[in-house]
Order: C-alpha cells, then structure tokens, then sequence
C-alpha cells in the first residue's frame, strides 16, 4: 500500500510542475527571461500541449507515462519557436516604443532648458542695462522711457517664469 502511494505521489510531482504558469519578461539589458513567479512588466506564457485540460497528456501505464511527456514536449516545441518569435518581435517592438519616447521626452526637455536659458540670460541682460532701446524700422536706434523700460523688464520676467517654470 505504500509503495503505491509513494507511486501515485511521485507521478503527481511531474504533473503539478507542468501545470505551473509560466511568465516571461525582459530585464534593462534585453536579456529575455522565464520564471514560474511573476514580476512586474512580466506576461503570462501560454504553452499549448495535447492531451488533457491544463496541458498534460494523460499517462495510462507508468511505461507509458514517460512517452507521453515526450510527445507533448514535442508538440510544444513546434509550436513554441513561431510564439516565441512572435513574442520577441513585440517585445523588441515595445524596447523601440520605449527609446523612442524616452528620445523625445529627452529632447523636449532639451528645448526647454533652452528656452529657459535664453529667456533668463534676456531678462538678466535687460536689468543690467541701463537703457533699453528698440531698433526702428530705419534701423536707428529708439530708447524707451522709464516707464516703457520698467514694463519691457517686467514682461522679460514673465516670459521667464513661464519658460522656467516659475523656479527663478
């Protein structure tokens, strides 16, 4: 009765393993990776195997039961290498998505550190100066009142807050 029993357990142990999910992700370096636990970013592998619901073939003598398996593997392994190209091509699909937006995030902030610096370095320049002036349309030079001056440092200011974000 024993000796049955440790059978019968030793037959199962296969069997749960097989029935375990299996998740695949991809770490920083792109290197592609399998785990029975889930990570964060990782997807639910599906292997699709002949035989009985979740994926095993039932074995029906212990002779047998280690044909089974091997078929099934087999199988699997047919069926695998389209999937898991497929897989690899979306996730090299989702690296470039990725790089690509990381690329524009990277050059909008770009843009608007440059902005932020021509908008301090007009402001810093018009409070330096003592005079400020506009060129005319003869290309003379016309020098604005105290008034005139004030509000130009004032809309300089502005222009600055709004492309700095307000931290200057």
């Amino acid at each position: 009765m024993r000796h049955a029993a440790a059978i019968a357990l030793i037959m199962s142990l296969p069997l749960s393993a097989a029935m375990a999910d299996v998740y695949r992700s991809v770490d920083p370096q792109g290197h592609v990776q399998y785990s029975d636990t889930p990570t964060p970013g990782a997807e639910l592998v599906h292997v699709q195997k002949q035989g009985i619901p979740g994926g095993l073939s039932a074995p029906s003598s212990a002779a047998s039961s280690t044909a089974a398996p091997k078929a099934s593997n087999t199988s699997a392994t047919t069926t695998s290498p389209p999937t898991l190209a497929k897989a690899e091509a979306h996730v090299q699909d989702q690296l470039a998505q990725q790089a690509a937006q990381k690329a524009v995030a990277q050059d909008v902030e770009q843009s608007r550190a440059d902005q932020c610096k021509k908008a301090t370095d007009d402001y810093d320049n018009a409070v330096r100066a003592r005079r400020i002036y506009k060129t005319g349309a003869d290309g003379e030079r016309e020098y604005l009142s105290d008034a005139d001056v004030e509000q130009q440092r004032m809309n300089l200011r502005l222009a600055m807050q709004a492309a700095c974000g307000g931290s200057q």
